[in-house]
């Protein structure tokens, strides 16, 4: 989980917003001083922007901290992007890992600033693999969206590192039609929902070998 790197930027960022707030009121407030520059966003929104060099710490017009943008290489660019919304800690970090302009790691928090959930882009232009940490911070699943409609079309479930369970949406509709069971690294059973009805309704049962040993009837 690239964990070393992740706390140089978490560190980089937090040492920022320190920095920050310390330079804009005196203390840890976290509201701007007063007569800070007023610019419009992209949004359209107007921000009030504290420029610290490489530090950049947006306020809404509430003076409520929007997000802090961090220019680690100095080519004029943001590579980190730290989303609070009005929080002390933020909720969401972008990274652009490629210093070319485009995000490419998106990295949630929970309100303790714990790390939660990591996404990349396979294609470019938005996330479609997360990685979800359990409470021990390991990996705990996987999400893809493999067609890039920014829905998961595949979940794998792991225990201990390894696959356990994937859930698989196969004909693209948002919702899951197809449970794979796994142990020790082998396929054990799959249900499928075959009626479209979001349960299954049919169990197939492997072996050993990875052969088909059984089909079942799923009660209802």
């Amino acid at each position: 989980m690239h964990s070393r790197r992740l706390a140089r930027v978490a560190g980089a960022l937090a040492g920022g917003l320190a920095a920050l707030l310390a330079g804009a009121c005196g203390g840890l407030g976290g509201e701007p001083p007063s007569r800070l520059p007023v610019i419009r966003g992209a949004d359209g929104r107007e921000y009030q922007v504290l420029d610290r060099g490489a530090y950049k710490a947006y306020y809404g017009q509430d003076d409520k901290l929007e997000r802090i943008e961090y220019d680690s290489n100095g080519d004029g660019r943001p590579d980190q992007v730290a989303h609070h919304r009005g929080r002390k800690l933020p909720d969401l970090i972008e990274i652009d890992e490629g210093f070319d302009g485009a995000t490419d790691r998106w990295e949630e928090y929970d309100p303790q600033g714990r790390l939660t959930r990591v996404g990349v882009s396979r294609r470019g232009g938005k996330p479609d693999l997360w990685q979800v940490l359990g409470p021990d911070n390991q990996p705990a699943r996987r999400e893809y969206d493999d067609d890039g409609d920014g829905r998961v079309d595949r979940s794998e479930l792991l225990s201990a590192g390894r696959l356990a369970r994937l859930e698989i949406d196969g004909d693209r509709d948002g919702r899951v039609d197809r449970w794979q069971e796994w142990r020790d690294g082998r396929l054990a059973s799959e249900d499928l929902d075959t009626d479209g009805d979001g349960r299954p309704d049919r169990r197939l049962s492997y072996g050993a070998g990875g052969r088909l040993q059984g089909l079942e009837r799923l009660a209802r």
